[in-house]
Order: C-alpha cells, then sequence, then structure tokens
C-alpha cells in the first residue's frame, strides 16, 4: 500500500502490537490458548508492517541474536527501520 497514513502508523501500530501480543503470551500462560493467541497477534504486527514497509525493511526490523543470550533471541525495531 502506498497511502502515506498506512506507511506512517505501521511501524507504531506494529510495536503496539508486539507489546500486546507478549501481554497476551504473559497473561495467557496458564490459561488454554495464551500462547497461541499472542503469536498470531506478532505474526499479524509483523504482516502489517511488511505491507506498509515492504519485505527488505522487514529483514532490517526482525533480526535474530543467538549469542547474547542463553536462548535464542529474537529481536524487533519497528519504529526506527
Amino acid at each position: 500500500m502506498n497511502t502515506l497514513i498506512f506507511r506512517t502508523a505501521a511501524p507504531f501500530l506494529s510495536a503496539l502490537m508486539m507489546l500486546f501480543s507478549i501481554f497476551v503470551l504473559l497473561r495467557g500462560h496458564n490459561a488454554p490458548g495464551g500462547g497461541f493467541i499472542g503469536g498470531l497477534i506478532a505474526a499479524s504486527a509483523i504482516a502489517i508492517f511488511g505491507i506498509a514497509s515492504g519485505v527488505a525493511a522487514v529483514r532490517r526490523a526482525v533480526f535474530f541474536i543467538p549469542w547474547r543470550s542463553p536462548a535464542p533471541v529474537f529481536c524487533f525495531r519497528f519504529c526506527r527501520v
């Protein structure tokens, strides 16, 4: 999409959706479906960001750091790409 409003709002909306995804994941940890719905929200955030900015911006925004923590970490940079 080439609309200015969508391209401007998508990074902020994606960052907000990622925060909500983490909240749903942690809140629903002991309830059925919490992790699945949290993952769906995170995937939707990445999809919205990709539709607005393109594949190259998503590849710069979502990166993988295997050496900085005990478990591999996916990092997201939506607001400054």
